[in-house]
């Protein structure tokens, strides 16, 4: 299915579910049925299963928009208290549609759960209260973090999922890998676990492919190495330091929810010859993800303005302060504003999903869930661009549940089409 067909099954007022390959544009898509959706005066709640994810359409977790937290079940009390709270009743009562992006990452019982709080406090003959429900995600990547034992929480589990009859809409266009079909068909190999021994040595080159390593930023699966590596190059570098403190208005509550959620750095310490990454998107010059280095400082105190390099083109950017929102009902109820700006010699898997890198340094010999490998891999636009340090058995798996799964999504949308 193409965006554009996607958008016009929004805009026809269905449920839907747009998934596809990494790289199909499934943030692009959403965000232009978001400001299409605006455009007819719809007042859209605009959440994602994980902070990170939220700030990346200017939103907020599912869990506090709907009020449930990190509860795993709700009793009667917890529905009526919401219903008298007149903030979490004013938030669901007055909205028409629901987002929910990286619907992966959220577990079946919680979307019940989110069900269960709209139909109760709108109106409790309808599913969701009445609301439009527009899902966004692709289950290949990072699943539910899952605890006491359990396993297979797939929101596609969730009683209310068949319940909503969502269209699902399968982006079948790769744009973020759309020059290198040999790593389009490597990364199809795992998504479809037919990874052979071509595939495997392919992959363990990429041990021997160092030529873009300065450039590359290094992704690991934990945050002691990030934080470590981080802070060990920083100070490598001499020269001064310069410090930009983020600074936020709103309700206090929702400032420490946004702060919490963003990937920018509440306190940011630069120096010049510092490798960063962009975290936010202008189109025709770069997106979240973009490489840079940090070049010119003088007018950082005085102006505000931080001058980068692309480390893959040497265009030069001149970077301003941005304002991170986060919007209930169309009201902007917190705002942080920094540098859109972060020390990039290392992120985390978990941090680099949404992003796009042309150079990558990837560490997967510590691999601890299924599907983390592919998301790592799939953030590159080039295989040639990836450095491969290690990788264990678990980083080429996919949960058999998911590819039987993922098969009948794309067949559902097929059907759509006709």
């Amino acid at each position: 299915m193409t965006q554009e067909q996607a958008i016009e099954l929004a805009m026809q007022g269905h449920n839907i579910f747009l998934t596809g390959q990494a790289g199909s544009g499934k943030s692009y898509t959403v965000n232009k049925i978001i400001a299409a959706l605006k455009d007819q005066g719809k007042v859209v709640a605009k959440t994602a299963s994980t902070g990170i994810a939220s700030t990346h359409i200017n939103g907020t977790t599912i869990h506090s928009w709907a009020g449930i937290g990190i509860k795993d079940k709700l009793i009667e009390d917890d529905i009526y208290k919401l219903k008298n709270n007149r903030f979490s009743n004013k938030r669901i009562s007055n909205a028409d549609v629901l987002v929910i992006d990286e619907i992966s990452m959220l577990h079946d019982y919680r979307l019940d759960m989110v069900e269960q709080i709209c139909s109760f406090i709108r109106d409790r003959s309808k599913l969701f209260g009445g609301l439009q429900v527009i899902l966004v995600g692709d289950f290949m990547q990072l699943p539910p973090v899952n605890r006491n034992g359990r396993s297979n929480n797939y929101c596609f589990n969730a009683r209310s999922w068949d319940a909503a009859d969502f269209k699902v809409c399968y982006l079948t266009k790769i744009y973020r890998q759309e020059n290198d079909s040999v790593f389009i068909e490597l990364l199809n190999a795992i998504r479809h676990q037919s990874v052979t021994s071509d595939h495997i040595r392919q992959l363990r080159a990429l041990s021997e492919n160092k030529k873009n390593m300065r450039p590359g930023i290094n992704l690991y699966c934990k945050n002691v190495n990030v934080n470590v590596e981080n802070t060990i190059q920083l100070n490598k570098i001499s020269g001064g330091s310069y410090i930009s403190r983020m600074i936020s208005s709103g309700i206090d509550f929702k400032v420490k929810s946004l702060k919490s959620n963003l990937t920018a750095d509440e306190t940011l310490i630069l120096k010049e010859g510092a490798k960063v990454m962009l975290l936010v998107n202008k189109p025709g010059y770069y997106v979240n993800g973009t490489l840079c280095v940090v070049t010119d400082l003088r007018e950082f105190e005085s102006d505000n303005i931080c001058e980068v390099e692309n480390l893959k083109t040497g265009a030069r950017y001149l970077i301003e302060p941005y304002s991170w929102k986060m919007e209930e009902n169309d009201e902007v109820v917190a705002t942080c504003i920094q540098f859109p700006i972060k020390l990039a010699w290392a992120t985390t898997i978990h941090k680099s999903q949404g992003c796009t890198f042309n150079f990558t340094n990837i560490d997967m010999s510590d691999t601890f869930v299924e599907n983390m490998g592919y998301v790592a891999l799939s953030r590159c636009t080039t295989l040639d661009g990836i450095f491969l340090k290690g990788f264990n058995e678990l980083s080429l798996k996919i949960d058999p549940v998911i590819i039987a799964k993922d098969l009948e999504f794309q067949e559902m949308s097929r059907g759509i089409e006709g």
